[in-house]
């Protein structure tokens, strides 16, 4: 029963083995201590993660700083300024009056330089060569932390799908996180709320998207976005804390909007589909029509992770998007609005409601 309790916590099991586990755990005292040892030993690999560190912007300009002083087209050395002098006499001085050796020198001088015939053709070529490597090493790098944000955001969405699994779990219809039709709970990210009430967001942290900075205005807001509101904060907050509580609530993370089931908006029944969307990273407010993607949306443009109902979670390029046959960002008319079927899934960024109109307070 141990790999039930993984599959459990993973949210990797079917529907009917999750509500087995669920009620098994609830029934033994036993198997919940061993599903919080096993959840313990792995959140230090969450916790520990660090994306590598982004090569300085000044990389390029230091090393060609670095390099020899460029002789001038005769092959001498350029002139030294006025502070170069300076130095030099000084130092003859020092010298004629101690009569002291020479120190040893960590560069070479430039008498070195003549005597070895380092000439303007040697410069250009170090120079060359330094941004060859500095063009293929830059690009590596930046490649390597993108990867890195890319699949610290997938481990992400797999944690949000195993908290939507277990509270789907628990759902009478197996239905997940509803967006109401109107009024206050009618956004998106009101499901971070509701599985914060239901104890299954464990790091209120993992709504930030690795790939995105945090909210510029994070001390000047007015909502603590430290923490998820709860649901009594939501429906006493002032309208300008309401609005920020919906802008800010489900993060950088866009989530089903829901589905129109016998003419009235519901939350998606859980069924384990391979192609329905569930949540995506890094959706911005942008979002209006097929035509407008461009740089809205995505790890530095390149495309979105997306969790699908089955658990998978997918990195879809941006150009591949409009090729799919249930865009996940538009609904089947080409809306960011709720589907406009059972299986036509609409995901957008937390603020917004499940159609155009409506009235959010």
């Amino acid at each position: 029963m141990h790999e039930d309790l993984i599959g459990y916590l993973l949210g990797a099991l079917e529907p009917h083995e999750m509500r087995r586990v669920a009620q098994w755990l609830e029934d033994d005292p036993e198997a919940r201590r061993e599903l919080d040892e096993i959840e313990r030993s792995l959140r230090p690999l969450e916790e520990f993660y660090e994306p590598p560190e982004p090569p300085p912007q000044d990389l390029i300009a230091r090393t060609l700083a670095s390099l020899p002083p460029m002789p001038n087209a005769s092959g001498s050395s350029p002139p030294l300024g006025a502070s170069e002098h300076a130095k030099a006499s000084t130092v003859a001085k020092h010298r004629d009056k101690h009569d002291l050796v020479d120190l040893p020198k960590l560069q070479p001088s430039i008498d070195t330089i003549r005597s070895r015939g380092y000439g303007w053709t040697d410069w250009l070529g170090a120079a060359a060569a330094a941004i060859v490597m500095l063009t293929v090493i830059i690009p590596a790098l930046a490649a390597g932390r993108l990867e890195a944000r890319k699949v610290a955001c997938q481990d992400r969405l797999r944690q949000f799908g195993t908290a939507i699994t277990q509270y789907v779990s628990h759902s009478p219809q197996e239905r997940m996180p509803a967006v109401a039709e109107t009024g206050r709970e009618a956004f998106a990210g009101v499901f971070m709320i509701r599985l914060n009430e239901a104890g299954l967001l464990t790091d209120p942290g993992i709504r930030w998207c690795p790939s995105l900075d945090q909210p510029p205005s994070m001390e000047a807001t007015l909502t603590d976005l430290a923490s998820v509101p709860s649901l009594d904060d939501l429906h006493v907050a002032p309208v300008d804390q309401l609005r920020q509580i919906q802008q800010f609530a489900g993060g950088h993370y866009a989530y089903n909007l829901g589905v129109m089931e016998e003419d009235r908006l519901k939350s998606p029944r859980f069924e384990a589909r391979a192609s329905f969307a569930i949540m995506s990273d890094a959706p911005l407010s942008g979002i209006t029509d097929s035509t407008q993607h461009g740089k809205v949306v995505g790890h530095n443009a390149t495309g979105i992770n997306i969790l699908y109902e089955d658990g998978r979670v997918r990195f879809i390029p941006l150009a591949g998007l409009e090729a799919m046959p249930d865009h996940p960002l538009l609904n089947h008319r080409g809306e960011v609005e709720a589907g406009v079927s059972v299986d036509d899934a609409t995901l957008a960024p937390s603020w917004r409601p499940p159609f155009v109109n409506v009235l959010q307070r």
